[in-house]
């Protein structure tokens, strides 16, 4: 009987450190699953940072490519004195220099550290547009408009200079660690060299006059007071901030920090608080927002950064839907889509408000949605905040016959419609805008609905990702 016993007690033992063993070897293997697994985040997270240096990377380059010929570009513009000489010089100029803007916003620094560079090139893109239009209607540039292209041009080659100098730096081994510009932003500068001479940028544009020209985005639109806001309550640091939540959306925020409020003293400029916005999904602050210190609408915002690489993509149809979606959840009624564009997986929309059957043109909003998951990343009222007011717009005085009569018969109308748009010396018309066919071309016809002149001819630009108008 006892050796039964002790049979039993050594079967016990036995089954027991089987037990142990196994429970052991679950852990072990539960342990190198979720090393492997870390190791694993680990290593994407690293591959991650790497697409966005390498991104990052790219688009300095370009940036600096694009300001170099812009550079080369108004030193040619300069030796062509004849309408017919310098009008493709100014359309090739318009289009580099909105690339190199376009580049330059890519790059993760703070917007204020940029901010003038920014602001320069979109001079330049819009100086040269006013100016291809001045010389494609056969009119040579005057005095006073070379006067502007020396004086852009001066500042062009400080500013290629400049970014050819950090491209050196680059090259000679110095590589900028946009990590630690996209973390610290303007603070990352004054320890690393390469940084501090891309802070050199932004001071040489610094004492940039003005330009008065009549551009479509001119400075001088900007010499207005602003109509939306007028006569608007001041708003508190606090209660702009809630109107980021409500802009936004709490759902998205993880935190939101105050950056600085733009000096209400200052002519012709539209007073601001500025925030920067942490999202949930984001580990820093990847969101800029100005809010108006009069009223507190969102003036401007835009989340930089690359966003992660993504097979999602959504059609431009459900693109276009998730801004109208967004502007009417923020009391944006009556908005119409005009004109957009896709560029590297995000999409931009124009939109016009319309008001008792008139689409009103100067009062533009655009929105950028991300066409992955169809996140709203991108806003700009400026032409909003301006223009938008409550207008007394009379009955046309032709009809529609008879402004038709004004556009030769060739010209196939699809669509008609009224509207307000701004000409180049700010004045605002009342037209029929005529939409149709012309030798296989799309056009849009506008004929001012109490002349019959024809104000404006823009022939539309379709491709798959886009439609604008030239």
């Amino acid at each position: 009987m006892a050796n039964g016993n002790k049979k039993d007690n050594r079967l016990l033992r036995v089954k027991r450190r089987l037990s142990e063993v196994r429970m052991y070897s679950i852990v072990l293997i539960a342990l190198l699953v979720v090393g492997g697994f870390g190791v694993y985040q680990y290593k994407q997270k690293l591959n991650y940072q790497q697409y966005l240096e390498n991104r990052f990377q790219r688009a300095f380059y370009d940036m600096t490519a694009y300001v170099n010929t812009v550079d080369n570009l108004l030193t040619k513009a300069s030796l062509a004195r004849r309408a017919n000489q310098s009008a493709p010089v100014f359309a090739r100029l318009w289009k580099e220099a909105a690339s190199a803007q376009e580049n330059m916003g890519q790059i993760p620094y703070q917007h204020s550290t940029v901010d003038q560079a920014l602001k320069f090139l979109s001079q330049v893109s819009d100086f040269s547009f006013a100016m291809s239009q001045k010389t494609m209607d056969g009119n040579d540039l005057d005095e006073e408009d070379w006067k502007q292209v020396n004086n852009i041009q001066t500042h062009a080659k400080q500013l290629s200079d400049e970014l050819n100098q950090v491209q050196a730096e680059v090259h000679q081994g110095n590589r900028i660690n946009w990590k630690k510009v996209q973390s610290y932003g303007a603070d990352a500068m004054e320890d690393t060299p390469v940084l501090g001479s891309m802070a050199g940028v932004n001071q040489e544009l610094q004492d940039i006059p003005t330009l008065i020209y009549d551009g479509p985005f001119s400075e001088h639109i900007q010499q207005m007071e602003p109509q939306f806001i007028k006569g608007k309550q001041k708003l508190t640091q606090e209660q702009a901030k809630e109107k980021v939540i409500q802009f936004i959306g709490a759902d998205r925020i993880a935190g939101i920090e105050f950056i600085e409020e733009t000096d209400t003293n200052i002519e012709y400029t539209i007073p601001v608080y500025r925030f920067a916005v942490q999202l949930k999904n984001q580990e820093e602050p990847t969101l800029m927002i100005d809010i108006t210190q009069q009223g507190g609408f969102p003036l401007w915002m835009l989340q930089h950064g690359e966003r992660p690489p993504s097979d999602q993509e959504l059609s431009l149809e459900e693109g276009r839907k998730k801004a109208e979606a967004f502007l009417k959840r923020n009391q944006y009624p009556n908005m119409k889509p005009s004109y957009y564009e896709k560029t590297d997986n995000t999409l931009v929309v124009n939109f016009a408000p319309v008001e008792n059957g008139v689409i009103l043109y100067p009062d533009l909003i655009k929105v950028k949605v991300a066409m992955d998951d169809g996140e709203i990343i991108g806003f700009e009222s400026l032409g909003y905040i301006m223009m938008h007011r409550t207008r007394k717009i009379a009955s046309p005085k032709l009809t529609k016959e008879e402004a038709r009569a004004f556009i030769t018969d060739d010209f196939k109308v699809d669509k008609i419609n009224i509207a307000v748009i701004p000409l180049e010396s700010k004045r605002e018309v009342l037209c029929y805008e005529f939409k149709g066919t012309y030798k296989d071309q799309k056009f849009i016809i506008y004929i001012n609905e109490e002349t019959g002149k024809m104000e404006k001819i823009l022939q539309m630009i379709q491709t798959p990702n886009s439609v604008l108008t030239k």
